[in-house]
């Protein structure tokens, strides 16, 4: 059997920033200022962001090799040449926001270590090395691009209807940037607990245990209609041949936009493709991240890509409007990138062939629809019916499911719409909606343990 050609995680290692010894986590923590996480909220006190995922994303090791949030010529590199201070490839800005009131009553300084209190429990400790202002709007523009800056791809200026650019403009202005330390582990509730493979486990799973050659990455924030499954299928190629031998889906959990499915549907979804047959267990896996998306369509697919590499894939599969909303892109931006660079954005070559990038290849699909003719999926031109042709729309497909209407077969595996009903019946909504929203920055994927810490 060929040897697996996994890639070195993105930097050359995994970031491991979470302390499991109580005493050396009490020796830290002590005679800390604490501050407790929030969510960030929209002009209407809708929450879109969490900073908690981030911190657990980085302590994790899921954004290797970046360890906490960002220093000031940090964060401009970031947004001048998507790189880190140490060259290595990073797309988005990752930083711990406070208000002004806030760090006036904290009192800290550089120098300074604080403890970040989840639920009310200690949960990360701050070491803070540099504070600074930013101008938020400045931030959230630059992050994503303009129509003049980046002519090759951004269509339209980016508004509030973005949720990326609201989540940045909506970030407060003082900065603490420093590394984060997680010293008292949260415990994952269902269903979550299944699906939370950190990249060290999820390396370990795909070498040692299904013992795969190679792995490509199926990004999602969906429940998987069989059009998902297809593109999987097509992606990795059902058969015992290259490029790979397993499909690791990594749902992004967090803050959603209101339509979208709950993330606990989404990960049973996916769970009821392999669980009943659609696609071989052995080949087939279901992860999560935790991430309050972004949606920068070529800039979030960086991301996606250093994420799934630390991982343990070897490929990545990108469809048309990767990670978009909108019109802000044009729909291929993701692709162009991958194939031959966004010079604007800091890339005369693909992410995979430029100095201190990424080891992940892409493999760029192409769409997918509902012949009727043929009387099945098909994709690209591999039938001849192409005026016949019907296009997979998620918001009839939406739309079905609110009013209550069985999605025929072709749309849905019953077995995966008996999970979205599921769900339906604990929120009493089919779709994510402010209320949910809320619920969900209240109750969050975790709990946290007890933890005393001794005073001074």
């Amino acid at each position: 059997m060929p040897m697996l050609r996994m890639p070195p995680p993105h930097g050359g290692r995994l970031v491991d920033r979470v302390v499991k010894n109580k005493n050396r986590a009490e020796k830290i923590a002590a005679g800390c200022p604490r501050f407790e996480l929030k969510a960030t909220l929209d002009p209407k006190g809708v929450p879109i962001r969490h900073v908690y995922r981030e911190i657990m994303s980085i302590c994790y090791g899921f954004f290797s090799p970046l360890e906490g949030s960002m220093v000031r010529d940090e964060l401009e590199r970031v947004l001048k040449e998507r790189r880190l201070l140490s060259e290595w490839i990073f797309p988005f800005p990752i930083l711990f926001d406070v208000s002004e009131d806030d760090y006036k009553a904290l009192g800290v300084k550089e120098g300074d270590r604080l403890l970040l209190t989840l639920k009310g429990q200690p949960f990360a400790t701050l070491d803070i090395e540099e504070i600074y202002r930013i101008d938020p709007k400045d931030v959230a523009v630059r992050t994503f691009g303009t129509p003049e800056k980046n002519p090759e791809v951004v269509r339209q200026p980016f508004d509030d209807k973005h949720p990326g650019y609201l989540i940045y403009r909506c970030h407060q202005p003082v900065i603490f940037a420093g590394k984060y330390t997680i010293i008292n582990e949260p415990k994952f509730k269902e269903p979550y607990d299944r699906f939370w493979f950190p990249p060290a486990k999820c390396r370990d799973v795909i070498k040692n245990v299904k013992k795969w050659r190679t792995v490509i990455a199926h990004q999602t924030r969906n429940v998987p209609h069989v059009g998902h499954e297809m593109l999987m299928k097509c992606a990795a190629f059902t058969g015992d041949i290259e490029p790979c031998s397993g499909i690791l889906v990594n749902a992004i959990i967090g803050a959603k936009r209101r339509g979208d499915y709950p993330d606990e549907a989404i990960l049973e979804g996916h769970e009821a493709v392999n669980k009943y047959g659609y696609i071989k267990p052995e080949r087939h896996i279901v992860t999560m991240t935790l991430w309050d998306m972004r949606y920068g369509n070529p800039i979030e697919s960086l991301l996606h890509g250093i994420i799934r590499q630390n991982l343990g894939c070897t490929h990545h599969m990108f469809g048309r409007d990767h990670a978009a909303v909108g019109e802000y892109y044009d729909m291929y931006a993701t692709q162009i990138l991958w194939s031959k660079g966004i010079p604007s954005f800091g890339f005369d070559a693909p992410p995979h062939e430029v100095d201190y990038g990424l080891k992940i290849l892409p493999q760029n699909m192409g769409e997918f629809w509902y012949c009727p003719k043929c009387g099945e999926i098909a994709y690209s031109e591999t039938c001849g019916h192409s005026k016949e042709r019907q296009k997979f729309s998620g918001s009839f497909i939406r739309g079905l499911v609110s009013e209550g209407i069985y999605p025929p077969n072709v749309i849905f595996r019953p077995e995966v719409y008996k999970v979205i009903v599921k769900w339906w019946k604990v929120y009493g909504y089919p779709f994510v909606n402010n209320k949910y929203l809320k619920l969900k920055a209240q109750e969050l994927e975790v709990d946290v343990p007890k933890l005393e810490l001794p005073k001074g």
